[in-house]
């Protein structure tokens, strides 16, 4: 899938921008809020288990995750997002809104 979503750039640039909104842009404060929601995914949506993969509280991993999702335009599928997620981590800054 992702290699599909490679040989598009500008497409899936636009894709990515549309599912994730702010969390796409190139900057340290975005790639703080993927990385955790990313990771909030990956471990079944539980803000424990997030927290103590990431070595947080659950208190921090909980506001960054509604600070997130409040980023993402309009009622996005989990799916989607974590997608988009993964799509950022594997091509970086180029897939992502510069600053």
């Amino acid at each position: 899938m992702i290699s599909l979503l490679a040989t598009d750039i500008e497409s899936t640039r636009s894709w990515v921008a549309d599912t994730l909104g702010a969390l796409a842009e190139d900057t340290p404060a975005a790639g703080v809020l993927r990385s955790t929601l990313s990771s909030f995914f990956a471990n079944g949506q539980s803000h424990l288990h997030t927290a103590t993969k990431l070595n947080l509280h659950r208190n921090t991993v909980r506001y960054r995750v509604d600070k997130a999702l409040a980023e993402v335009p309009g009622h996005r599928d989990h799916l989607d997002l974590a997608l988009a997620l993964r799509v950022c981590e594997l091509l970086g800054p180029t897939i992502l809104a510069p600053e």
